[in-house]
């Protein structure tokens, strides 16, 4: 999609929050990260809501088609991070190197409605998507979460999902919030808070009922938070690298996680 196009499709849009759950136990992925104006994304935002519409793929879209073409659908519930919100847009990107290449734009047009789905649908090439960037809009301004580095590139993923060729998956319900932490003299860095669950019993009935092609050829396979805590194995790998660079004198200590001594900190007031 040109550029050009991009842009006209963010200033027609809004956002919405993360949730995770997997085995019926829900998680909750924080981290703190710095809140960007999107550049990509423009500070001007219409007001008119008619040119909001939500992600849909074509009614005539069937698995044998996508396997074909070596595509594959994902639809997730999105929903809104504030009661504020209008219209949600999550930014989709793949990784490139240490971060992440934004791609495609994921919309729910009038998230707080009682009669509309708030289920979007986005045809995506196979393999492993992250949620890169999260956006909201209400009463034609627009709030986003993102972090976005040198070279275009963004550093966070808040979720990932993986998709084989031929698949309509639903990748669940997205919440993500949002809210300041502390106080520093270099501004006040951003909370994300990202869960992911199943969707709603009336959602997947409204569904059903609007989209019952899709519907009908739809898989559940839930996406994974990326702040999600290391396995016991990945701690193990963690702290044995480190007890390494200890023995080879390259570092001081582990960490505490590994048995090592707390962080030293000293309070100073004023210089003193």
């Amino acid at each position: 999609m040109p550029k050009a196009a991009h842009a006209r499709e963010w200033r027609c849009a809004r956002v919405h929050r993360d949730v995770y759950s997997v085995g019926g136990v829900m998680t909750v992925a924080r981290r703190i990260v710095r809140m960007w104006q999107w550049a990509w994304l423009g500070l001007v935002v219409m007001a008119t809501g008619g040119c909001v519409q939500t992600s849909r793929i074509d009614e005539g879209v069937t698995i044998d088609k996508l396997a074909a073409a070596q595509r594959a659908v994902a639809v997730m519930r999105i929903g809104a991070a504030s009661p504020t919100c209008i219209n949600v847009q999550v930014l989709l990107g793949r990784r490139e190197g240490e971060g992440y290449r934004r791609g495609k734009i994921v919309t729910v047009a009038l998230v707080r409605s009682l009669g509309a789905s708030q289920v979007a649908e986005i045809e995506l090439e196979p393999g492993e998507h992250h949620v890169i960037g999260y956006k909201c809009i209400a009463d034609g301004k627009a709030t986003a979460v993102a972090e976005m580095v040198p070279g275009g590139l963004f550093k966070t993923s808040y979720a990932r999902f993986t998709l084989n060729a031929g698949e309509i998956v639903n990748v669940g319900y997205f919440h993500f919030g949002a809210s300041h932490e502390g106080r520093s003299l270099f501004g006040r860095p951003v909370r994300t808070d990202v869960e992911i669950t199943e969707w709603p019993l009336a959602e997947i009935e409204r569904f059903k009922q609007a989209r019952p092609t899709v519907y009908a050829q739809m898989i559940t396979r839930l996406m994974m938070p990326d702040a999600a805590p290391p396995s016991t194995e990945q701690m193990a790998q963690t702290c044995a690298t480190w007890a390494k660079l200890k023995a080879d004198k390259k570092a001081q200590d582990v960490p505490p996680e590994c048995g090592g001594a707390a962080t030293q900190k000293k309070r100073m007031n004023n210089g003193t």
